[in-house]
């Protein structure tokens, strides 16, 4: 297994991935901004911008939600994905991790909701006047939802091992490192340097504390047998440097 080169596929993925669906996020903001006729709206990589002057607050509910909602969208569409993709190459990881990042993006925001009233999540709670206990059931659902994301997806990082790794545990968790936790942290560092300047905190707690969900997924994946049927069969593939992958990431 040639561990470093994994890990270097797999942290490019991870940062391409991130820092697309926080975009495809702030799309969903500047696309219901638009929609709705506010003023001065201006999209960026890690917010979105507009003058609010003039609209109602059913409008503002609205585009504050868009953001999460779109997330949630997109959680779900390359899960879909993912279910009808059968290589399990880089392009199956980059889908696998666009659907990690919408998911974990969209409870993320419910989980901080009863801390952060100027967050998306908080923000609609606040506005809609939900009972602070009420606030933290949802933060719980969001607690949930992120374990049940583990179980869904966890199934599909274990698939990019062969079948002789996966039937080695010993080899599958050492597999889990180099594929999930050290892409992890060296794509906490990428995506984080690149967030800054920022305009609010949660735009740095965001890169640096959302993706740690991603060890929910890790657990699954060092905990359960999975079935080989679907192993990966190009894993050589996955070995060798990927010079395309630099370029996707360096490009936008």
């Amino acid at each position: 297994m040639n561990k470093r080169n994994i890990i270097i596929n797999s942290a490019l993925l991870f940062s391409i991935a991130f820092l697309w669906q926080m975009t495809l996020h702030e799309l969903g903001h500047f696309t219901a901004a638009i929609l709705l006729h506010a003023k001065d709206v201006t999209l960026y990589h890690n917010y979105a911008n507009y003058n609010s002057t003039g609209l109602s607050m059913s409008s503002m509910l609205i585009i504050v939600s868009a953001g999460p909602l779109f997330s949630l969208f997109i959680g779900a569409l390359f899960h879909f994905l993912c279910s009808k993709y059968k290589k399990r190459n880089s392009f199956f990881l980059f889908l696998l991790y666009m659907s990690s990042f919408g998911y974990i993006c969209f409870c993320g925001y419910l989980m901080i909701a009863p801390f952060f009233q100027n967050g998306d999540t908080g923000f609609v709670f606040h506005q809609l006047g939900f009972p602070i206990w009420l606030v933290f059931v949802f933060a719980g659902l969001g607690v949930a939802f992120v374990l049940m994301i583990g179980k869904w997806l966890g199934k599909y990082f274990a698939e990019m091992a062969t079948a002789e790794i996966m039937n080695d545990k010993e080899q599958q968790n050492k597999f889990a490192d180099v594929l999930i936790k050290y892409p992890l942290f060296i794509g906490v560092v990428i995506t984080t340097l690149l967030n800054l300047p920022v305009v609010a905190f949660l735009s740095l707690l965001y890169p640096l504390g959302n993706p740690m969900n991603m060890f929910w997924i890790y657990g699954y994946v060092t905990d359960t047998t999975y079935a080989t049927d679907n192993a990966n069969k190009q894993f050589d593939k996955l070995e060798k440097n990927q010079p395309v992958l630099i370029g996707v990431f360096v490009l936008p």
